[in-house]
């Protein structure tokens, strides 16, 4: 086992390492981290203008007609957090790329805000700013900042200001040549592509790479192989979800905005791989589906450390937090538990693929709040379906199932810790 350990380690390391260290991945994971909160804003807007202003909520009950109204209220504040993403991420990934370039992170944004919109169909730039530009986006953000920073490598393109100018104007004057060439290349690239072909560059990314991808990550096969890698991940003592939140942000949050633009235009949620799929079948009480590990713990573990770990690391648990169990007990590099670690998040990631592709879970169009509760977050993530919680009850039963036997083997294994611990 431990060849089998020293295998897996060289093989993974190389990813880990690169994904942990490669300022664009970095980037673009913190990008999504920090729009969380607008996500989260406009979700429940839209809960709001559905319940309450809505016609099929209490703006339909006799009396209280007039609410509707002011459904505008709640439409805009669900525009700007949801409908309003892919802008929201490019300015991110300007600001913390600017940073890490060290080339004037608040001049570094606003140029990639300018070079996006730049490429958006001007007639239509409302409806361009959600979900199905977030590819546009991330490119434009990563692809900007790099040819700004090349740019201002060249001293005889910057313009000096004389001393005692105040630095704000200096450092606009100082950059205005690379950020006109900058915009120039982008203005280029989406107006010869339109004079050319009559088509706008964020349409051709969506068809071409984003919509096949987003396929590729709704599809089951796509679902386990980023699972089997997220689960290695952890289990080599690396926050799994940091290491492919990067790479998947895109597809869990891209979806949840494409879902809720969808509600509020009055049609059928679509896109079942969102970051709510990952709380409710990938990651319930944690990665691994480690509440069904506390569950076996307590009712079959003879282990009384195992115990005292479970029970101090139950509330984070509760709450989809599973450092203290993973890094307590421990899981990671722990041969007994890497079977049920990958087997029992897999087991509950097929059940929820038929739940979600047969229509008995409805796709999740709200953003949910990490660290709520068990049962909470599931219910309000699946816009109160009961399924949801039906779900919730089946995957806890599954994975304390997918534990036990090997919690029962690492008493075994443990006989003489066990009856010392007695």
């Amino acid at each position: 086992m431990n060849t089998f350990t020293d295998k897996l380690q060289k093989w993974l390391s190389p990813m880990v390492n690169f994904a942990g260290s490669n300022k664009y991945f970095t980037a673009i994971r913190d990008a999504f981290s920090i729009t969380t909160a607008f996500l989260i804003a406009g979700s429940l807007a839209l809960i709001l203008q559905i319940f309450v202003t809505g016609s099929g909520g209490l703006a339909g009950v006799a009396g209280f007609e007039w609410l509707a109204n002011y459904s505008h209220i709640f439409s805009t504040i669900n525009f700007v957090g949801v409908s309003c993403i892919s802008l929201e991420v490019v300015a991110v990934l300007g600001y913390q790329l600017g940073k890490v370039n060290k080339t004037k992170p608040v001049i570094t944004m606003i140029l990639s805000i300018s070079c996006f919109l730049t490429m958006l169909d001007q007639d239509n730039v409302g409806g361009s700013l959600g979900a199905k530009s977030l590819f546009l986006a991330l490119i434009v953000g990563l692809t900007s900042t790099a040819l700004f920073k090349w740019l201002m490598s060249f001293e005889k393109i910057k313009i000096k200001m004389p001393e005692g100018v105040p630095p704000m104007i200096a450092d606009s004057f100082n950059t205005l040549i690379p950020t006109m060439l900058v915009m120039l290349v982008y203005g280029l690239i989406a107006g010869i592509l339109y004079g050319q072909a009559g088509v706008y560059i964020n349409d051709v990314i969506y068809n071409v790479i984003q919509a096949p991808f987003t396929n590729v990550a709704e599809s089951l096969p796509g679902l386990l192989v980023v699972l089997v890698f997220q689960q290695l991940f952890w289990w080599m003592g690396i926050h799994g979800n940091n290491a492919m939140k990067g790479a998947m942000s895109t597809f869990w949050e891209g979806g949840l905005a494409l879902n809720a633009e969808l509600i509020a235009a009055g049609q059928v949620a679509t896109h079942w791989n969102t970051i709510n799929f990952q709380h409710l079948f990938i990651c319930l009480g944690g990665s691994g589906q480690v509440i069904g590990l506390a569950v076996a713990i307590l009712l079959f573990s003879k282990r009384k450390d195992q115990k005292e770990i479970t029970k101090a690391s139950m509330l984070p648990v509760i709450c989809g937090i599973d450092e203290p169990l993973v890094y307590g007990l421990p899981i990671m590099l722990n041969p007994t538990y890497l079977i049920p670690f990958l087997v029992a998040p897999i087991v509950c990631g097929v059940i929820g693929y038929v739940a979600a592709t047969s229509g008995f879970l409805q796709s999740a169009y709200i953003r949910d709040v990490s660290g709520m509760p068990m049962f909470i977050q599931q219910f309000l993530g699946y816009n109160g379906q009961v399924s949801a919680i039906i779900l919730t009850v089946v995957c806890i039963i599954l994975s304390t199932l997918i534990y036990a036997p090997f919690v029962l083997l690492d008493n075994r294994m443990n006989g003489q810790e066990t009856s010392e611990t007695k």
